[in-house]
């Protein structure tokens, strides 16, 4: 497959930027605001990690209780 060169935009190419009158250029810092990651599950990271430990704590008492009724 060949690029071929196309002029599809040759009548506004050249043409200056469009600023609105109804709302002012935003700052480049609000502008960079919008895309900056955030954590919109915010805690997310400590409820995995308690859980998994929550787990891990039944794991061991359901082994001793085993250990404790069949003298493993």
């Amino acid at each position: 497959m060949t690029l071929q060169e196309t002029h599809r935009y040759d009548d506004i190419i050249d043409m200056p930027h469009h600023q609105s009158r109804r709302h002012p250029h935003m700052s480049r810092h609000k502008r960079a605001a919008q895309f900056m990651p955030f954590a919109a599950l915010s805690g997310y990271d400590q409820v995995i990690a308690q859980t998994a430990h929550d787990v891990e704590e039944a794991i061991t008492r359901e082994n001793n209780q085993y250990d404790r009724d069949f003298g493993a």
